[in-house]
């Protein structure tokens, strides 16, 4: 192994060795791969940017869908508190209809008692009349 010192001064002479030639090839080597390097960047920007653009794209579509759908929810439970309200109005209008019959009904069946009760009552009086005539 080489101390430091062999290093730098073999590294020295190396690059005083190197001619202009070889410096300008390296420097467009460089020049060319720092090109490349930048244009398969863009590439990759304008790739990744149709992406993004893309993903977007599909997420605003599902946010509106996903929107379009709570209306629906929505409305759909405007409907059902409507109907709700609708049923116990119905039902409050049966109930008072139901005790507007049972009055009736009782208040007839109150008057035919009373009609039975008026002829039960003329038939026994026309009975002890009849037992009078018959049983002196």
């Amino acid at each position: 192994m080489m101390d430091e010192g062999t290093k730098e001064y073999l590294d020295r002479k190396f690059l005083g060795l190197a001619t202009k030639d070889d410096v300008e090839k390296l420097r467009q080597e460089t020049k060319g791969s720092f090109r490349q390097v930048r244009e398969e960047n863009k590439a990759n920007i304008v790739e990744w940017r149709q992406e993004i653009q893309s993903a977007l794209d599909q997420l605003k579509q599902t946010m509106e869908s996903f929107l379009q759908q709570l209306k629906e929810v929505r409305g759909f439970g405007e409907d059902i508190r409507q109907m709700a309200g609708d049923i116990a109005e119905l039902n409050g209008k049966i109930k008072e209809g139901f005790t507007e019959v049972k009055e009736e009904l009782g208040s007839m069946i109150k008057f035919s008692y009373a009609d039975l009760e008026k002829r039960i009552n003329a038939l026994e009086a026309r009975i002890k009349a009849l037992e009078k005539m018959v049983f002196p």
